[in-house]
């Protein structure tokens, strides 16, 4: 689906790009270490556990992506997130799931949900959100919420793209590998992680 958006989107003059000078991005990158070390966590046992029964990895998902919800939203989230280790799920599915067994429209964790199972997609985050400079709907309709929200969840994969493969993009990604040479994640997840330091 989201390389269906790419070709759709060969060229975004409409989409403002990612802006992250090299004096930003080292600023961030000392401050990463923490943070990646949990989610390569999350990542090299996602399919290692049950998600839906394990304790270890929900605390461990609940620090690394500030889950302050109850156990009943607790319990809904974690059996959709092992299920879609099973069934493909995009962020429209995620969203429409999330909605229907929690009764809350929660965005970001839709983003947390799908770039989990597949780490090229990125996460929706107020920091990243300011950065790229992009807006949810705070109010409205829900039906009108959802589609505005994955309009723009498609708009940050376009961002996230579009910035790989610029010089400033490239030169992130050099420095983020030479900074943790021992830390195999995507070039999104990079992008992601210098973003939600940059604040």
């Amino acid at each position: 689906m989201w390389l269906g958006i790419l070709k759709a989107y060969p060229v975004s003059f409409d989409v403002p790009m990612i802006t992250l000078d090299s004096q930003r991005v080292e600023q961030a990158l000392p401050k990463i270490q923490p943070g990646l070390e949990k989610y390569c966590w999350l990542q090299e046992n996602l399919y290692k556990f049950d998600v839906s029964a394990s304790r270890e990895f929900q605390k461990k998902y609940n620090g690394f992506y500030r889950v302050r919800r109850g156990a009943v939203w607790q319990s809904s989230y974690y059996e959709l997130l092992e299920n879609a280790k099973i069934s493909e799920i995009t962020f429209e599915k995620a969203l429409s799931l999330i909605f229907t067994a929690t009764g809350k429209l929660e965005v970001s964790f839709a983003s947390k949900l799908v770039a989990t199972i597949d780490p090229n997609l990125p996460v929706i985050d107020r920091f990243v959100l300011v950065n790229v400079g992009l807006t949810l709907p705070c109010y409205g309709e829900v039906d009108r919420r959802k589609k505005k929200a994955v309009e723009v969840y498609e708009q940050l994969i376009i961002k996230f793209n579009d910035f790989s493969k610029t010089k400033e993009g490239k030169i992130l990604m050099t420095r983020f590998q030479e900074v943790y040479p021992h830390s195999y994640i995507t070039k999104t997840k990079m992008i992601d992680l210098v973003l939600w330091q940059t604040r």
